[in-house]
This record gives C-alpha cells, sequence and structure tokens, in this order.
C-alpha cells in the first residue's frame, strides 16, 4: 500500500517531530515550532472525507496500531474500508501551507550549514561545523512551547550524526572521532565524556545495547558496552515520543569486535560492500552486484553460523550510462523496511516492495523507529518544501 504524502512550501532544510509539534530549522538560521496538528486541520475541510483518516495517519499514527485498533481492524469489512479510503488518498498529494502566525521562533543558529538535528529527552541537539548545541524545553498544550535555556554549545568537535538510546547520546565527529554524552536527568545538560570512544566515525546505529560504529559508509566496528537496569531511574522522555527505559548504559565499548570477526562465516566479501547499516537485530548490505542483503545477527556472533543470510531482496537502481550500481547517500529504518537515499532519488523498501518516495535530491531525511507516536512517519526537507509520509498501519 503506498503511504499519504503531505507537501508543504517552506524554507527549511531540516526538522524534526516531536510532542505533537513540526520543529523546522530554516535556511536563515531561525529555529521554529509549529503544532502538527494545526498545519493539517488548517489546510483540510473540517469533517471532510480525509479529516479524521490524516488525524490518525499523522497526528496519532499510534492509535492505528495499539490494541484497540487490532480488535477494530480484525473484523473484515472495517479493515477493507480502511483499506479502500486510504488507497484512494494516497493517490493524492496533498499542499499544505503553513501560517507563519502559528510558528514560535525558539532560537536562531546562524546559516552555518546544520549537519544532523535530534530531539530527544524533551531536549534539541543540533550538530554543525562548530560542535554540539544543546537546549531543554517545555510543551504546555499545542500552542505554547519556550526553551527553558539558552541554545548552548556542549562541545567543539564538528558533529556530522546523532544517535541516542537509554539516556545515552552517540556524537559521530569524523576524524575527531566517536562521543558518548549522558544525560542525567530532564532539567540538566548533556555530560559528553572528554575522551572519544573510538578515533573515527561517521554514523553509528543501535544493536539492542551494544552499538555498531561506522567507520566509512561500508565498515564499522561492534562495540559490546556495559549496562545495568535501575528501577529507579527517573522517566526522561516524554510519554508520547519515546518508549521509557530502566537501562543505564555505563560504558561504550567494553570490548570492540572488528567487521571482518562479525562476517567471518557468513560467506560474503567485505570488498563487495559498497554501504552497510543496521537495526537491533540485522545488518543490511548494499553489494556491488547490485544485491541487497538481509543478515540476521545472533548476539553469540563469534560461534559458526550464527549470521544467517536471508536471499537477495531488490536489485539496486544503477546508473543508466555506466551500468553501475549508484551508492546510496544515507539509509534510515521504519518499520519492516528502510528509507534508502540517492543523489537524485528516494525509494522506500518496505515488506519487500520498492517505492519511489522523491524523484529529486534531498537535504535531510528524517524517521522515528523508537518513537510512539510517530513510527510510521517520514520527513524529507530539500530547502524550499518538506514533505511528510505516513506508511500505511496494517503492513506489518
Amino acid at each position: 500500500m503506498n503511504p499519504l504524502r503531505i507537501n508543504i512550501k517552506y524554507k527549511a532544510h531540516d526538522g524534526y517531530l516531536y510532542g505533537g509539534r513540526l520543529f523546522l530549522i530554516c535556511n536563515d538560521g531561525a529555529i521554529k515550532s509549529i503544532s502538527l496538528w494545526s498545519i493539517i486541520s488548517d489546510n483540510l475541510e473540517y469533517l471532510s472525507p480525509e479529516y479524521y483518516l490524516f488525524k490518525l495517519a499523522f497526528d496519532r499514527n499510534n492509535w492505528s496500531t495499539n490494541n484497540q485498533a487490532k480488535s477494530i481492524f480484525s473484523i473484515a469489512t472495517l479493515a477493507k474500508q480502511f483499506k479502500g479510503e486510504w488507497n484512494r488518498f494516497s493517490n493524492i498529494t496533498y499542499d499544505f501551507a503553513i501560517n507563519e502566525d502559528d510558528l514560535t521562533t525558539l532560537d536562531t543558529i546562524g546559516k552555518t550549514p546544520v549537519f544532523d538535528f535530534r530531539i530527544y529527552g524533551m531536549r534539541m541537539f543540533l550538530g554543525n561545523r562548530d560542535g554540539l548545541y544543546e537546549s531543554g524545553f517545555s510543551i504546555n498544550g499545542n500552542d505554547e512551547i519556550r526553551l527553558n535555556e539558552g541554545l548552548d554549545k556542549v562541545i567543539d568537535s564538528r558533529v556530522t550524526n546523532i544517535t541516542a538510546k537509554a539516556g545515552s547520546l552517540m556524537l559521530s565527529s569524523n576524524s575527531d572521532g566517536l562521543f558518548h554524552g549522558q544525560l542525567w536527568s530532564i532539567n540538566e545538560r548533556l555530560n559528553v565524556k572528554p575522551k572519544a570512544v573510538q578515533e573515527h566515525s561517521i554514523r553509528t546505529g543501535w544493536s539492542g545495547y551494544d552499538l555498531i560504529n561506522y567507520t566509512a559508509q561500508n565498515s564499522f566496528d561492534y562495540l559490546k558496552n556495559s549496562y545495568e537496569r535501575n528501577s529507579e531511574r527517573k522517566f526522561l522522555y516524554s510519554a508520547d515520543d519515546e518508549d521509557s527505559q530502566k537501562i543505564w548504559i555505563d560504558k561504550v565499548g567494553d570490548e570492540s569486535v572488528p567487521m571482518s570477526e562479525i562476517f567471518e562465516n557468513t560467506g560474503i566479501e567485505l570488498n563487495d560492500i559498497i554501504y552497510s547499516f543496521n537495526t537491533s537485530k540485522s545488518f543490511f548490505m548494499f553489494l556491488k552486484n547490485g544485491s541487497f542483503i538481509h543478515s540476521y545477527l545472533n548476539k553469540n556472533y563469534k560461534n559458526e553460523g550464527d549470521i544467517k543470510l536471508r536471499s537477495k531482496i531488490h536489485d539496486l537502481p544503477k546508473n543508466k550510462e555506466r551500468n553501475t550500481v549508484n551508492k546510496p547517500i544515507s539509509t534510515k529504518i521504519v518499520p519492516n523496511g528502510c528509507v534508502v537515499e540517492y543523489f537524485d532519488k528516494v525509494i522506500l523498501i518496505q515488506n519487500s516492495k520498492k517505492i519511489l518516495l522523491e524523484n529529486k535530491g534531498i537535504t535531510s531525511i528524517k524517521t522515528y523507529p523508537s518513537s510512539i507516536r510517530y513510527r510510521n512517519l517520514i520527513t524529507m526537507f530539500d530547502g524550499e518544501n518538506l514533505s511528510i509520509y505516513s506508511l500505511f498501519p496494517l503492513d506489518y
């Protein structure tokens, strides 16, 4: 089933969905926020056929996948009607406008390019060539939002990628290394350990509570972390936006396992991999011959046969002139699939199906795999427009 799509003309090159709000990094450096539902409801006729479907699809898509929804959609006639309505509206691109008066300007970062923007634990984190900037914020209903302190720098190293889990933030700084930051309390700034965990990092991915550190687009180290379960740990997250964990990651990289050892018994030639990424339980690899391979990761990975391969899922797009495989720029995780970005297009691979989402270059893509409320959503920015996609919730 194709996703629903909203297109919004606005000069922003990055953003994030959190707490019922859309946060925007504007081209002029302003950081703004607006209620997502206010955008949708202002651009749809009240009680129109799309009105409540879009509420389920974009603003509260967890309502269509919770236990109550599963009971409702177990009634075949209701599921069939829902699918029919979804299919009808997925063939339409909705062009929405933002009312400038509804936007709240939170701060400004200047025109320095933003490499990554992440919101976690009611705090925003912004990485650029000057370092990592951070501020906590408060939301009161749909209309009021404010920063609790200034957007201040917490480290000087250039930050190109930010990932978060269990109160820990991993900060990739390319040749400056990989840094580990911890949130002690919802009202305190991120505490970043001064010593780099590894000497080089372009991005990271979580594998349970362990970490995969990518030193290049096609190579990584598996970092085993030490952590503890603390039932007294304070709740650090927005209840609607992040799964709560009582796990505290104490140390990252207690042991480092090289990529060559992980794939020692798989039959995969490391030189054939052009791009790799991971989910909590799997590795995905794009190969030179156009194969896209899914490898399950067994945490007893040192024993022979513990990484099991599944057959080729898709052929990669190829350059028609040179008949060579196009190398991805980035990938993002969605339920039962991933979003793959190329220089001139973005595709969705989900449930063994491939869908073209954008036929142009994009400056930023965000997905929300750990979010309760936005797990099915994809946001994309190109500097002139932003698009929000909602994936069909009954496909997984």
